[in-house]
């Protein structure tokens, strides 16, 4: 659960006062011009989709997306190739983490409700073994190499379970709630961002263990995170106040800091095109440019939505998912943005974005 607890101190209301100034400096950034390096090519309309919208996964082989409608207890399927809803999978308490996993066809799915994670048969979406973790079961990662699925759970924990048998293979304890992490095969290390914790921890996957902690004080709620393992730079989305701070995952020093829009809820790194992908609630993406792997430069800032701040970017289309909730002016959707320069095989039109926001031409 996308949680953060706060203590009201006078260092806190310092940090009110940092975000208050930064959120003006923020908003007086120019946006985008008219060719940006994410279009938006199509629009999905979600009709009675209602609440908050979490992690997407997809199935790219049969054109499925499936996403956790946290706010309407279901995981959801669509059809790319249709635009329809095809299945939910129901009675769900609060689901946040969608994984699907190619080749074995499963579908697994963390609960915040009940900390469960459920492991379904993704072809008749029939419920093939349930994990209890107790509490608030979120983010999920899959290491394919090693056949494991990674579960944050609780106030704390990260959970291995193999993805052919299903089985819990151990536990590893951290310090609180653990929001997005990244797993480094190469140095045999996870990256666990832990926001009440106001901390970054490092476990090595060869001790199970945390081996470093990198605290915060003048920057909280580090919910997003990213990884470019060839030049060992770790990318962590700030929301208080909200910036985007680029780390050396070796020696967890701050390379630079930059100004991004609010309330961040994913970040992609983009290894071709050497450049970041940031979802925002304050309603941007921001495209981020890696000029070397200590320079950095706002690209892009693309108006989406209030409250759109979870997406998924697939490097295999060069798309990005951007899941919007309902709003006054629209349903739900799922927006997809292609990469410049990316050939469509799909047949999607490149669509006026005023029409697309609800806007009349």
């Amino acid at each position: 659960m996308k949680r953060f607890n706060i203590f009201f101190t006078p260092v806190f209301l310092l940090f009110i006062f940092t975000l208050v100034a930064a959120g003006c400096t923020t908003n007086v950034r120019a946006e985008s011009g008219n060719n940006p390096d994410l279009q938006l090519i199509k629009t999905i309309p979600l009709p009675n989709i209602s609440g908050r919208i979490d992690h997407l996964s997809i199935d790219l082989e049969n054109h499925r997306l499936f996403f956790s409608a946290l706010g309407y207890n279901s995981i959801i399927v669509l059809d790319l190739k249709t635009g329809k809803i095809v299945h939910r999978i129901t009675g769900l308490d609060h689901p946040q983490g969608a994984l699907y996993i190619p080749g074995l066809n499963k579908l697994f799915v963390s609960t915040a409700g009940t900390g469960k994670l459920y492991i379904y048969n993704a072809q008749n979406y029939q419920l093939e073994k349930t994990i209890n973790f107790g509490d608030d079961a979120d983010n999920l990662r899959y290491d394919a190499i090693s056949g494991v699925v990674y579960v944050a759970y609780g106030s704390g924990g990260i959970g291995l379970v193999n993805v052919k048998t299903n089985q819990l293979i151990k536990k590893i304890p951290i310090d609180d709630h653990p929001e997005a992490f990244c797993i480094s095969k190469q140095d045999s290390l996870i990256f666990v961002n832990i926001p009440d914790a106001r901390e970054l921890a490092t476990i090595s996957l060869k001790t199970d263990k945390v081996i470093n902690k990198t605290t915060f004080i003048s920057s909280l709620g580090n919910f997003p995170m990213a990884l470019d393992s060839v030049h060992h730079r770790l990318f962590v989305g700030f929301r208080f106040p909200p910036r985007l701070k680029v780390f050396n995952s070796q020696t967890m020093k701050v390379i630079t800091t930059l100004k991004i829009d609010h309330d961040a809820d994913d970040i992609y790194y983009d290894a071709q095109k050497k450049q970041l992908y940031i979802s925002c609630g304050g309603g941007y993406l921001e495209v981020v440019r890696q000029e070397t792997p200590d320079t950095y430069k706002l690209q892009d800032r693309i108006k989406t939505a209030e409250g759109a701040r979870t997406s998924l970017y697939v490097p295999q289309q060069k798309y990005l998912y951007l899941a919007v909730p309902k709003s006054e002016q629209n349903s739900a959707q799922i927006r997809i943005y292609q990469r410049k320069g990316t050939v469509r095989s799909n047949g999607y039109k490149t669509v006026n974005k005023r029409t697309e926001s609800g806007q009349k031409n």
